[in-house]
């Protein structure tokens, strides 16, 4: 009696991968994946990658420019106020040196009142008494209003800084609130996924696979 060959048995039961190892019984053979990356869709994958890329770029820049935009808004508005301030801080010490200016010039006619009654000279009478009082009172008014006025001016520079500053910080916010990450994202988006398509269909007709 003759014993079957159980090597040929075997070799015909079982099928060999490219390397000469047998498959299980029983199994099939792996899924061929060679066809998966084809120069298509590499050329897909890539640009998938980049659509990607870019709508992370593009939410965080949009980010960053509203970030920056409040905060040049917040800094304006920051200035405007001390300039607020500075203003009404130029009208009191306008006041306040006026004030001085006004009382130092009455104690000036005073003093030369005493000092032209101490040598007998009638302070009231017409002529150099009045004239010298006249003077000294006319030379007084000059400087309050001069400081008067400086301080008027300078507290207007002031408010109209202010006022442009708000202004400013107002189109900082407005520029700010226009700004929107979600669309700017949902754009890159729409945008890479335009350009990866159309890169696919050319791909498709020039025979690419």
């Amino acid at each position: 009696m003759c014993l079957p060959n159980l090597v040929s048995a075997a070799s015909a039961a079982s099928a060999t991968t490219g390397s000469g190892a047998p498959y299980a019984f029983g199994g099939s053979a792996p899924a061929d994946t060679s066809s998966i990356f084809t120069p298509a869709n590499t050329n897909l994958a890539l640009g998938t990658a980049g659509g990607a890329f870019s709508l992370i770029g593009a939410i965080s820049k949009a980010n960053n420019t509203v970030t920056a935009d409040n905060a040049q808004a917040n800094q304006l508005q920051t200035n405007a106020v001390n300039a607020e301030q500075a203003a009404a801080s130029a009208v009191t010490s306008g006041i306040g040196t006026a004030a001085n200016t006004e009382t130092k010039g009455a104690q000036t006619v005073a003093s030369q009142r005493a000092a032209m009654a101490a040598n007998g000279i009638d302070v009231n009478a017409s002529g150099t008494a009045q004239n010298v009082q006249k003077s000294t009172q006319y030379i007084t008014d000059q400087n309050v209003d001069t400081i008067t006025a400086n301080a008027a001016r300078t507290a207007m520079g002031y408010t109209q800084q202010s006022q442009s500053d708000s202004a400013n910080a107002a189109a900082y916010r407005a520029a700010a609130a226009s700004v929107s990450p979600t669309m700017a994202g949902a754009t890159s988006l729409l945008t890479s996924a335009t350009g990866v398509a159309s890169n696919w269909y050319r791909n498709q007709r020039a025979g690419v696979s």
